[in-house]
Formats: structure tokens, C-alpha cells, sequence
């Protein structure tokens, strides 16, 4: 089966499109053989076959991006008006089966011409059967449905992911504090008392706050991400839900029972283990590297230190005069 061509172009593979706009959830580009200068399609990153694939969030972008290009076409181009067609199925002319929004400029005499006939022939009592039916579907349709996320809602629960990001920035500095006050203790007594032993203990503490913090880093990173999903509403997140995994794509991996023992040590590395954009940024990677630097180098003064060796009976030195053995000799005559 040949890849969807629409996809390609979603992925940046075709070298050939004229893309005007992408971003994490839609792709806006020329197609190869407009109707109209300025004829403009907007499709979604994920495949969609059709209308009825699309969740609410999904639909709720793509509402707001054709209003964004539309917006773009009439400050840039100044058409005379506006088509938005958007087909779905071949009796619909839906040629490629990847969901997409024609965008199409128009002016009076262009090549488009008139896209409705003059007259459909539709019985009256067609239509209204048609129009009873559709109005009970809908409000049947409707009553299932959640309601509309209130503005303040909304509001809110961005309020409380801010308030959990800041919480993880104000760890982050306190932990660079505490481990500053730390080595400043432990390296400067293995430097004054030549102890190797306490500069290990300062390069261990070191180590162990760059985990701390990288893991605080990559928290807050999750929740970030969180924040944008709820600003944007690009996927559906629980109402007031502080869980990072809801921003993320969710991951179908089988049966807990089949899974093997790598898959489930992968899992655990991933879960405990910050990954290496984390180590790299900027607030853990200089910051830890200098200061294991450091550590290293006082790691090596001390131990290279030699203390002055004790006294043995052999180094004694002997004295520099002999001892002299005071002899007295009496003359007999001086006796009384």
C-alpha cells in the first residue's frame, strides 16, 4: 500500500511542497495544482481518514488554524472572498484519504466558477423528513456530549500547573544552595587537614544533587508540556489534572505478563533516569560539571599530600658531643 502522500508532507519528507506553516499539530502548504492563486490546504499532522476520525481537541485546532490562515489570506492576498471546502468520501470528491481543508482565494471571473447548482430538485416532503430526522439525531447527539470547559476552568487549572512548575524551579535553587554550603564545608577541610576522604565525600554529595536536580528539571519539563497541552487544548486532559501523563501519547504495550525483562527495565531507566537533554541544559550540565571539576582537583591536592612521617629509634640523632663520665681523683695526701 503506497504511503499517504499527505503524511510525507506531515513529516517533512517531500521536498518538492511549498509549505507555508507547521507546527506540533497541522501542516499548511500549496497544493501542486491550485484552483486559485492563493488556494491554500491545511491538514493534521495525525492521520485522519475523515470528519468522524477526529476527537473534540483535534477538531477544536483545526478550527482554530483555518481561522488563523483565513485571517493570513485576507491580510496578505485581499481576495474578494473566501471558500472553505472540506470533503470527505470520493461522492465528495475527496481524492486523497488523509483529512484535509481547502483554503481557497476568490475573485469575480476566476476559475473556480460557481461550486452549487442552481437547482437540486429536492421533493419538500424529503427535506422535511430530512430536517426531523437530523434534528433528533443531533439532540440525541448533544445530550451524550460533555459540556463546553468554561474559560475560568480553564484558567484555573493552568493556574495550578504554574504553581507545581514554580514549586520544581524553587527546588531546583535550593538544592544548588544546599550543595554550595556543603562543599564549601567538606573541600575546605580535605584541603586544610589533607583529607582525601572528605573531598570524596564532597564529589559523592555532587553527584548525588546533579540527580536531584536533573530530576527536578525533567519534572518540571513534563509539566510544562502539560501546561501547553491544556493552553492549546490539543489533546483532552481530565479537568484540574496535575498527572504529566496526560499530555503525552498514550503508549498501548501489550500484556503486563508478556512484556520482557529489558522492556521493563527500559520502562524503569526512563521512569528514574533523566535523559540526555536534561543532562545537557543549561542549568545542570555547566553548573555540575564545574563543580566535579572542582572536586577533582581537590580530590588530587589532598591525597598528594604527604603528612611528615613519625620519629624512628634509627632517625634519632646522636649527640653532637659525647657524653663525658665526670672522674674524680683524689690524692691520698689531701685526705684529713
Amino acid at each position: 500500500m503506497d504511503q499517504c502522500p499527505f503524511c510525507i508532507i506531515a513529516a517533512g519528507e517531500d521536498p518538492e511542497v511549498s509549505e507555508v506553516y507547521r507546527d506540533d499539530d497541522v501542516v499548511v502548504f500549496f497544493p501542486r495544482e491550485p484552483a486559485t492563486l492563493g488556494h491554500t490546504l491545511l491538514v493534521p499532522k495525525r492521520h485522519v481518514d475523515s470528519v468522524w476520525d477526529l476527537n473534540n481537541d483535534e477538531a477544536a485546532v483545526l478550527a482554530r488554524r483555518t481561522l488563523i490562515v483565513a485571517d493570513a489570506i485576507r491580510d496578505a492576498l485581499a481576495p474578494e472572498g473566501l471558500n472553505i471546502i472540506q470533503s470527505n468520501g470520493e461522492a465528495a470528491t475527496q481524492t486523497v484519504p488523509h483529512l484535509h481543508i481547502h483554503l481557497v482565494p476568490r475573485t469575480t471571473g476566476d476559475a473556480m466558477g460557481p461550486i452549487w447548482p442552481t437547482e437540486a430538485g429536492i421533493d419538500e416532503r424529503a427535506k422535511e423528513r430530512a430536517c426531523t430526522s437530523l434534528r433528533l439525531t443531533i439532540l440525541a447527539k448533544a445530550s451524550k456530549s460533555e459540556p463546553p470547559l468554561a474559560p475560568e476552568d480553564r484558567r484555573k487549572h493552568l493556574d495550578y500547573i504554574q504553581a507545581v512548575i514554580t514549586r520544581q524551579s524553587a527546588a531546583s535553587s535550593s538544592a544548588k544552595s544546599w550543595l554550595l554550603t556543603i562543599l564549601v564545608a567538606t573541600f575546605g577541610f580535605a584541603l586544610t587537614q589533607q583529607s582525601w576522604a572528605l573531598a570524596t565525600i564532597g564529589l559523592c554529595a555532587t553527584v548525588l544533587f546533579a540527580y536531584l536536580d536533573a530530576n527536578y528539571l525533567k519534572s518540571e519539563k513534563q509539566f510544562r508540556r502539560l501546561y501547553n497541552t491544556v493552553a492549546r487544548s490539543s489533546r483532552k486532559v481530565p479537568l484540574f489534572s496535575l498527572n504529566p501523563g496526560d499530555a503525552e501519547e498514550a503508549v498501548v504495550s501489550g500484556d503486563e505478563e508478556s512484556r520482557s525483562a529489558r522492556s521493563r527495565i527500559r520502562d524503569l531507566w526512563k521512569q528514574y533516569v533523566p535523559g540526555r537533554d536534561v543532562w545537557l541544559s543549561w542549568s545542570i550540565a555547566p553548573f555540575y560539571a564545574a563543580l566535579i571539576t572542582l572536586g577533582l582537583v581537590v580530590l588530587v591536592v589532598s591525597a598528594s599530600a604527604t603528612p611528615s612521617s613519625s620519629a624512628t629509634p634509627e632517625s634519632v640523632d646522636k649527640p653532637i658531643c659525647p657524653a663525658v663520665t665526670p672522674t674524680t681523683s683524689i690524692d691520698s695526701g689531701d685526705q684529713p
